[in-house]
């Protein structure tokens, strides 16, 4: 990973002056591009970027709200959801936005479109009976299966690398709420945690989920790990990675599995931090004085995409694994948000 690994003392007394190099474009690097949603013409509409030159071009263009674009596996599509029909449904768009196509037609709103690491299925939410449940479908729409069935809501998660669980939370009683872990055919299903834990997301490697629980009054990170030759039926171990009186969340992997950005609102307002997988050495990226929400690294591992409102509305910027080399991407008065790389 970039320079973080092998100079991080060293960078921490350059981060602040660091922090404050803004470019306008431009990247240096020849890492895929960008999708992001951007509110320029009055809607959101889903757009993606070349980080290199700095040129957006928009995906969708329907009048419409569509939003939380993600790319597929292999880079060739994005799925997103839109209200065109009136419902919240997934869609899909090729990455050169040509040809568009509507997945779902299921009465209610669907909704947080999640590939499958083959890209061969789509995981997303669905509350067309009653109440937000996990669906399951072919990339092409052809078949669509309900995999949850309580009547507490469900929210969406992650898959694990290896494409054999899909990681979702619960609310409800004690009894139900937590993070749950559910094979995609729907046979076995764990119950992970008993906590207000949400939004898991599994490391590169398999072995550990980091989460957010809403734990005294606020929220901070927290990491399952399996243990040793075990498996996600058997005991886990549980670590607590953050813990301050403002919220931790947004946990991000790095691609090689080592460090963990996040959100931390601790110096009064949302700033991108990073930690090792144990949560040690946790070094502030980013000391705009504004929010700076939503890291995803580039799947090289050496930058992160995040929005900024260091200029009000929020803006796609880009900046290095260590926090250095800042750069603003889009320059528009309107919102850009929900990147994804």
């Amino acid at each position: 990973m970039g320079g973080l690994r092998h100079s991080l003392p060293a960078k921490l007394l350059m981060l602040a002056p660091l922090a404050l190099m803004l470019l306008l474009v431009g990247c240096g690097s020849d890492a895929d591009n960008i999708t992001f949603v951007s509110e320029v013409d009055g809607d959101a509409e889903i757009y993606v970027i070349d980080p290199d030159s700095g040129e957006a071009v928009p995906l969708t263009d329907n009048h419409s709200s569509d939003t939380n674009p993600i790319w597929s596996p292999d880079g060739k599509q994005v799925a997103y959801v839109s209200d065109e029909s009136g419902d919240l449904e997934i869609n899909v768009v090729d990455h050169k936005g040509k040809l568009t196509r509507r997945l779902t037609y299921i009465p209610g709103d669907d909704g947080t479109p999640l590939w499958s690491p083959d890209g061969q299925d789509l995981a997303f939410i669905s509350n067309q009976d009653g109440n937000a449940e996990v669906y399951l479908m072919t990339a092409d729409g052809g078949r669509v299966v309900r995999i949850t069935a309580e009547e507490p809501d469900d929210r969406i998660g992650d898959w694990s690398p290896d494409g054999v669980w899909l990681a979702f939370a619960r609310g409800g009683s004690s009894d139900e709420r937590g993070l749950w872990l559910r094979n995609p055919d729907g046979v076995n299903l764990i119950h992970l945690t008993t906590e207000n834990d949400f939004d898991p997301v599994w490391s590169p490697n398999g072995k550990h989920i980091v989460f957010v629980r809403d734990a005294d009054g606020n929220l901070d990170l927290f990491l399952a790990s399996r243990l040793k030759d075990g498996t996600w039926q058997d005991e886990v171990q549980l670590t607590r990675l953050t813990q301050h009186e403002e919220d931790d969340l947004a946990p991000a992997w790095s691609p090689d599995g080592d460090f963990v950005a996040f959100v931390s609102f601790r110096d009064g307002n949302g700033e991108i931090y990073i930690m090792e997988s144990d949560g040690s050495r946790q070094l502030r990226l980013t000391t705009n004085g504004a929010d700076d929400l939503g890291p995803v690294w580039s799947p090289d591992g050496n930058q992160m995409a995040f929005v900024s409102h260091l200029y009000g509305p929020g803006e796609i910027f880009i900046m290095d694994d260590d926090g250095g080399n800042q750069r603003r991407l889009t320059t528009n008065d309107a919102e850009d948000h929900s990147p994804d790389w």
